[in-house]
């Protein structure tokens, strides 16, 4: 999976429906294969405009993390967005991510926190590069959803939209407390 273009990301934070309208088409194929179908895209045409922009945007680029979803493919699902080889193992401790040959341990506590213990440390790992951000959507569900970009690009959208970004994503530091 690619990063959003730049234009893609404007759309998020500008877009109107006639831009929408050519996200969508540009990313058919991809809805499609994450069984996104025209019928449910019709329905969110009761959503106020912002809205359902931010809702397909996230269809398209984001990592989808279900509750039920265990760790090692969390790393996996994340891995996946960046260019360098990612690669995750089990051990007694929890879980010893390799990013391009370099080790991390992650310590789990093997209880339900683990998803985030994951995704904090996966965070921390990758954070010299890029940075993870939950959609704010998807804060008090069981499945959350996040975007994963490089450093300069958060950090542009910050001086170009900081009220919308602040609005649409939530940063993973420590302290943050899922539900």
């Amino acid at each position: 999976m690619a990063f959003p273009t730049e234009n893609e990301l404007d759309v998020l934070f500008t877009g109107n429906k006639a831009q929408l309208n050519h996200l969508v088409e540009a990313n058919k194929e991809r809805l499609n294969r994450y069984g996104i179908t025209g019928e449910e895209l019709e329905e969110l045409e009761d959503e106020p405009l912002k809205e359902r922009i931010v809702q397909v945007f996230s269809f398209i680029y984001s990592v989808v993390v279900d509750w039920r979803e265990y760790d090692d493919e969390i790393i996996r699902l994340f891995g996946k967005i960046i260019p360098e080889e990612v690669e995750v193992e089990e051990n007694d401790e929890g879980l010893l991510v390799h990013v391009d040959h370099a080790a991390y341990p992650v310590k789990l506590s093997f209880s339900p926190k683990d998803r985030y213990i994951t995704i904090k440390a996966f965070n921390e790992i990758i954070k010299d590069k890029y940075e993870l951000r939950l959609f704010e959507a998807s804060y008090y569900s069981d499945t959350h959803e996040f975007l994963l970009l490089p450093n300069e690009t958060w950090d542009s959208l910050a001086k170009k939209y900081s009220q919308q970004v602040e609005q649409i994503f939530r940063p993973i530091d420590p302290d943050l407390d899922f539900p």
